[in-house]
């Protein structure tokens, strides 16, 4: 019996303004923009610094580079709505690769806080995913095993990972989908 639903939340709840940031400037994914991403999701540095490293890499000025990832981010509003609605039956948790600081302060100033249950950002644990450590801290969190968990992510590979563990995962492709998936685990009903 599923007892807690597990989100990620850039590219799920929000649009993911790095990567968004990336395909808009022409940039590829991974090497030294990759190795920045990684150490801002550990912990290693803070986002003023992550902006300053970008800068320096892609000759945009670091005020430039955070005032578009402002500009460009956007809630998941019907997604809200509907983590709202599964709050009643189940613990709601978010599981979020993400700066401590940064997403503490998007999350306070959007008020979308309240909706979760428990808040684990891999800053803060020492754990980014897709290690099998920061699934193991999230189910705790919950005091829920894997097989009453679903975790849901826009990256594959996360999915797998959660899925080794024997977390049922859905791999997130937007609402539509997502509600179908839902539905067919009998999550939502028809």
């Amino acid at each position: 019996m599923i007892k807690a639903i597990i989100f990620d939340f850039y590219g799920v709840i929000r649009s993911d303004e790095y990567h968004d940031w990336l395909d808009r400037h022409g940039f590829k994914r991974g090497g030294q923009l990759g190795h920045l991403s990684k150490d801002l999701d550990k912990g290693i540095t803070s986002m003023d610094e992550f902006f300053e490293s970008l800068s320096q890499l892609s000759k945009v000025p670091a005020s430039e580079i955070k005032q578009e990832f402002v500009a460009h981010a956007s809630l998941n509003m019907n997604l809200l709505a509907l983590i709202l609605q599964l709050k009643k039956k189940y613990k709601i948790a978010l599981l979020s690769n993400a700066s401590s600081s940064y997403l503490r302060e998007v999350l306070e100033e959007s008020g979308i806080g309240v909706l979760f249950d428990e808040i684990i950002i891999s800053s803060e644990v020492g754990f980014i995913k897709p290690s099998i450590k920061i699934f193991e801290h999230t189910l705790n969190k919950l005091s829920v095993k894997p097989v009453e968990a679903i975790f849901i992510d826009d990256n594959e590979n996360f999915c797998q990972a959660a899925e080794k563990l024997g977390i049922r995962s859905i791999y997130f492709k937007g609402l539509e989908s997502l509600i179908s998936n839902l539905k067919e685990i009998g999550i939502i009903d028809n």
